[in-house]
């Protein structure tokens, strides 16, 4: 009977770690890129110093089609400093792409690769952050390009332009880029 009831224990407890371990690995799934991009371009946004000056909503402007799979969503109406985040889509083939509006952070999507110079140059006077993923962004005069590093999201940074723009972004931001400002 002793040898019984300690094969059901162990068996019990084998179930137990086994049911455990599988809930685990579900729990622990990678999250997927979009989000990780989405939730980048947020906290992005934590690290600009607005102006006092600067009221209404942070404007996030997204031009291409819709890169993020509806993960940039969930951060419309959230708060930064005060201000609620509005999220503006704009496909890169409608008649609404050819005029700038106000933006903070502008997304340029790889839809609207061939356009992402001039976009830049059609945005600059309202000085937005700059963000892509696309090898030829910084080139073009971009801000931050989102990279992946060893299977992971992380960003490079074009300090130059950062520099001349004078945006107020946080030097954590530039300090924890992949590419290092050369001296």
């Amino acid at each position: 009977m002793v040898g019984l009831s300690k094969i059901l224990r162990i068996g019990f407890l084998f179930l137990l770690v086994l049911q455990f371990s599988s809930a685990w690995g579900q729990e622990l799934e990678p999250r997927k890129e979009s989000e990780v991009k989405a939730a980048y371009l947020f906290t992005f946004l934590k690290y600009l110093e607005f102006g006092e000056d600067r009221t209404g909503p942070i404007i996030i402007t997204v031009v291409g089609k819709e890169p993020f799979s509806g993960a940039l969503d969930k951060y419309a109406g959230r708060e930064i400093k005060g201000r609620k985040v509005k999220i503006i889509y704009l496909d890169h083939n409608s008649t609404e792409i050819k005029t700038a509006n106000k933006c903070d952070l502008l997304y340029i999507d790889d839809s609207a690769i061939l356009l992402q110079k001039k976009l830049l140059q059609m945005y600059n006077p309202y000085r937005p952050l700059t963000i892509a993923d696309n090898e030829w962004f910084l080139e073009s005069g971009g801000m931050i390009n989102l990279v992946a590093v060893s299977r992971k999201i992380r960003w490079e940074v074009n300090h130059k332009v950062i520099k001349d723009s004078e945006i107020p972004l946080s030097s954590k931001v530039l300090r924890l880029a992949v590419n290092k400002e050369k001296k």
